[in-house]
């Protein structure tokens, strides 16, 4: 029976802070024997399409959910999108200045900032490996299609004010590190993504398989046939995940299919 796998980005493929930035060439062997034996392999990530690094998008993956399954695709089409309302930006923006704060909000194509020059963007787009040419400054909310947001707060004080402001438009997930946090739509999740996909290719959430490690992850891998988080996952995440797999510095995931004997 063929398989729908769904790996996680950060933390699961790649280790942005330890330089690993590409998917490992042992797992790239091992997605390409999983679809020579006809299952699909697809990217389930917080982050949006222009956001995903050369190392991880080169790689030919039947289709994407992208944006915390705020976008959908498969075979280049759009099949679900989930758009954040103006007004949840504008109110994202009026706290940034008000604190300055960082944020982001996603498209597929474009990146939607404050301030491009600002030493704290940099930083963060350096170390996770955002694109310039993406980046835009000048736009207008009531004007542009987006799919998540994330914001950078200046210290673990902020996070009540953060939480308070934003709660009521967002569920919002901290990263694994520093005070970085995504900004998922209510309502919105990986699951809920994978579950859309599923639906359209007519097929079981049985027959689905995740990987993950991070607090984004959790539906994903409750909700899918079998979960699986990776041995440097959060703890909430192999709480609710079936099973653990090696570090993601150790290719665990191409160890869990070859016990598996999927490959």
């Amino acid at each position: 029976m063929s398989k729908l796998f769904f790996f996680d980005i950060d933390g699961t493929l790649i280790d942005c802070n330890k330089g690993l930035y590409g998917i490992s060439t042992v797992n790239r062997n091992s997605f390409d024997q999983l679809k020579q034996k006809g299952h699909d392999v697809f990217l389930a990530t917080g982050r949006c399409k222009c956001f995903i690094t050369e190392g991880v998008m080169d790689y030919p993956f039947s289709g994407y959910v992208t944006c915390n399954g705020g976008y959908v695709e498969y075979k280049g089409d759009a099949i679900y999108k989930a758009v954040v309302p103006a007004k949840a930006i504008e109110e994202t923006i009026k706290l940034s200045k008000e604190h300055h704060f960082s944020f982001y909000f996603e498209s597929s194509d474009y990146i939607y900032v404050l301030d491009k020059n600002d030493p704290q963007h940099k930083e963060f787009a350096r170390v996770w490996g955002m694109k310039d040419e993406t980046i835009i400054d000048d736009f207008d909310p009531q004007e542009i299609e987006t799919y998540i947001g994330m914001i950078v707060v200046n210290s673990k004080e902020d996070i009540p004010l953060l939480v308070e402001t934003l709660s009521p438009y967002f569920d919002i997930q901290r990263h694994q590190t520093g005070c970085s946090f995504d900004l998922t739509l209510k309502g919105v999740s990986k699951a809920v993504g994978i579950q859309k996909l599923v639906e359209a290719l007519h097929k079981d959430i049985k027959d689905t398989i995740a990987f993950g490690d991070g607090r984004n992850d959790l539906e994903m891998l409750e909700t899918v046939g079998t979960g699986v988080a990776m041995d440097n996952a959060v703890p909430e995440a192999k709480f609710v995940a079936d099973e653990i797999c090696p570090d993601v510095n150790d290719d665990g995931i191409t160890t869990w299919l070859k016990e598996r004997d999927f490959i």
